[in-house]
């Protein structure tokens, strides 16, 4: 690839050595930049490389170009074919900041680096790799799960079973049965496919184990005797991408411990009604007749449908974290108000800013949608509205009689929650028992940041832009006595593309990640943008809450093994579970997971040290933050530490904001670069607190 100018041009050489990532028949290896040549950051156009021709972990490539300074990224990814060819990204290198060079100081005699060999996903002394994003309207993700009692056998109880999972094009004879077709059937398979795009319009089917005991959570190739499944003991996930979902079939077989196939079936995913759910399919043996049946659980992921910004490889912050002090998160802004005490109610923009002001690192908070699907700012699944009765003449009757009705948030448009009086779910009880807690809605005239329902996009306008924003998005889920949090819900695609829009579209450069207690929600927020990072939030063993019926929260080791799977940045654990046994946070750290913690025994301050100083957590989540002692925003410490050191290292130092954040409505505390853009380096912990004058709130 050549640039025709009338400067002298460079030839840039590209070599990278790339060792077990190549899992998809057709995978190759390309590379992405800031230059035309390299498709300026869009997969689509980036540099296709070639393997060496004697080392098949090599690949090399090249460009001429004109230009001083080059950043680029590697990526793996095969070709399927939809409606045309596409491009996927099965893996891609995901450092904060892109490799890069110096063309000019790195030539010699017209050719740079010539001789220099890159390890994919390994740059500045960090490995950082992340999986690759739905980008196209006919892409889907698809994952099947089998567990719990998935395996029924109609005459026996059989145990230790195998189970195997092979994607196909039911368009193709090759492989229907499991296996290439025979001598009699090659003729009728080549007249029949001589029609059909030489490309495949599937990948391969990888294997998640997230069995409690397994050590192999992240996705991988199957074995050609299958994976052990026992009924109540294994989680099995097979996962495939598909560009044409109506010609995709899964060949399920059952075997034997020593790999003999007892039964087989099919399943169709275009036959599935939903984009989730469960099914039961009869399996039958070599003789044709029905054995038994397998319970499977799906789950389809695509692309995002609503504008938004092309997400491109030019910057992620997806799997980056710098190791510093414990992170410190406002829970709900300011605190929990509806069942405790609070300075401010909970999951306003004013509780946010009360939060951000007072030192918070992050805020927390908890966003659903309303009927108008607008994401908006609450915590609980319904509210009570309020009426009061009247009495034979019309006129109001006192408070006391107040009639409460229980409605689903989701059933209530935003104007509707702004308009109407409601109260907490808990707050008949606690008026009864005299507990001085906030109303959801007051009966005076409030400003526009104290009240309740706040949109996503407002918090993202109006809170102080040095508070990066722990978004958890609020999904209902079966809990483990049958009772289901809220029936009838948004379809799962559509609420989270909503919630990721408005993120996408509004953010700028504030920090941001993502948590949320349903793990698909997970999953689906992690394959639908390569931005930001996700958090898997997890209950565990407790007895204060209620537990949730999916096997993959039942203990935090498993959330663990989930996130691992996921490819998910790390774990928000229960601290009622660490207390009785921490060892969740090293498996979590053994795998390279971050470790946050969450829950009621935060309102000590000997637990908040205990986690900080002993588990070392690497953040945590509480009530009424910076209350008892002020603290200071880490970001803002370290900030204000490299503007000191660049004062005494600069006769004439120069002041640079960025220029998203000049775009912003006026911040509480002063602008300060995200951590995506300030953390370049990995020198460890900062250090160092900058005391912050008491002021009257």
């Amino acid at each position: 690839i050549s640039l025709h100018s009338g400067m002298a041009l460079s030839r840039v050489y590209f070599t990278v050595d790339v060792h077990q990532l190549m899992s998809n028949e057709g995978s190759r290896v390309f590379v992405t930049g800031s230059c035309s040549c390299l498709g300026e950051w869009v997969p689509e156009r980036a540099l296709p490389l070639h393997p060496h021709e004697s080392n098949p972990t090599r690949w090399v490539g090249s460009i001429e170009t004109n230009d001083d300074v080059l950043q680029f990224r590697y990526f793996v990814g095969y070709k399927l074919f939809g409606e045309v060819d596409r491009l996927i990204i099965c893996a891609w290198e995901a450092h904060l900041i892109p490799r890069h060079m110096l063309i000019k100081a790195e030539t010699r005699d017209g050719e740079c680096r010539k001789n220099h060999i890159d390890l994919f996903d390994y740059y500045a002394g960090r490995h950082s790799c992340s999986e690759g994003w739905l980008q196209y309207d006919e892409e889907n993700e698809i994952l099947l799960s089998i567990h719990g009692k998935a395996l029924k056998f109609y005459k026996s109880d059989r145990v230790n079973c195998k189970i195997k999972v092979n994607s196909l094009d039911v368009r193709r004879r090759s492989g229907l049965n499991g296996c290439p077709p025979s001598k009699d059937e090659e003729d009728e398979v080549d007249e029949d496919e001589d029609d059909l795009p030489p490309l495949p319009s599937h990948s391969g089917t990888l294997l998640s184990v997230l069995s409690s005991t397994s050590s192999n959570c992240k996705y991988s190739p199957q074995t050609e005797k299958g994976v052990t499944f026992n009924n109540l003991r294994d989680y099995l996930v097979f996962r495939t991408r598909s560009c044409a979902v109506e010609y995709l079939a899964f060949f399920i077989e059952i075997l034997s411990e020593e790999g003999k196939r007892i039964g087989t079936c099919y399943a169709l995913p275009s036959t599935l009604q939903d984009s989730s759910g469960q099914t039961s399919i009869p399996f039958i043996n070599s003789s044709g007749r029905p054995i038994g049946q397998i319970t499977v659980e799906y789950l389809f992921i695509r692309n995002i449908r609503i504008p938004h910004p092309r997400q491109l490889m030019d910057k992620t912050y997806a799997r980056h974290w710098k190791k510093r002090s414990t992170i410190e998160v406002g829970h709900r802004g300011a605190g929990n108000s509806y069942t405790k005490f609070a300075v401010a109610r909970e999951n306003t923009i004013h509780s946010l800013n009360v939060a951000a002001f007072n030192g918070a690192d992050y805020v927390e908070f908890d966003v659903q949608l309303t009927k108008d699907k607008i994401a908006v700012i609450y915590h609980d699944f319904h509210v009570l509205l309020s009426v009061a009765r009247r009495t034979k003449d019309g006129a109001n009757v006192e408070p006391s009689s107040t009639d409460y009705h229980e409605m689903a948030l989701k059933d209530l448009t935003l104007s509707q929650l702004q308009l109407l009086k409601m109260d907490h779910l808990a707050h008949p009880e606690l008026q009864q028992q005299q507990h001085h807690v906030s109303k959801l809605t007051s009966d005076t005239e409030e400003e526009a940041d104290y009240l309740p329902f706040p949109t996503l996009i407002d918090a993202l306008h109006k809170v102080d832009m040095d508070a990066g924003f722990n978004i958890e998005v609020k999904f209902p889920m079966m809990q483990e006595d049958g009772l289901h949090e809220c029936a009838n819900y948004f379809e799962r695609n559509n609420f989270v593309d909503i919630i990721i829009a408005d993120v996408l579209r509004n953010a700028l450069d504030r920090r941001i990640m993502f948590s949320s207690f349903d793990p698909d929600i997970c999953a689906m927020i992690s394959m639908k943008q390569n931005r930001y990072p996700v958090f898997f939030l997890c209950v565990g063993e407790t007895q204060r809450y209620a537990r949730f019926k999916d096997q993959r929260c039942s203990t935090s080791l498993a959330s663990v093994n989930f996130a691992c799977g996921a490819d998910l940045l790390g774990v928000n654990f229960n601290s009622e579970d660490l207390l009785k046994d921490p060892r969740p946070v090293r498996r979590a750290s053994e795998l390279g997971l971050v470790s946050f913690v969450w829950g009621e025994d935060l309102d000590k301050k000997e637990h908040i040290n205990y986690f900080k100083r002993d588990v070392g957590v690497d953040g945590i989540i509480y009530d009424r933050i910076g209350e008892e002692e002020r603290r200071q925003n880490v970001f803002v410490v370290e900030r204000e530490m490299k503007r000191a050191l660049n004062l005494s290292g600069n006769s004439t130092p120069q002041r640079t904001r960025s220029p998203d954040r000049d775009r912003t409505t006026a911040p509480i505390t002063p602008q300060i670069p995200s951590i995506q853009e300030e953390t370049k380096d990995s020198t460890g912990d900062s250090t160092g607190i900058i005391q912050q004058t008491p002021i009257s709130t």
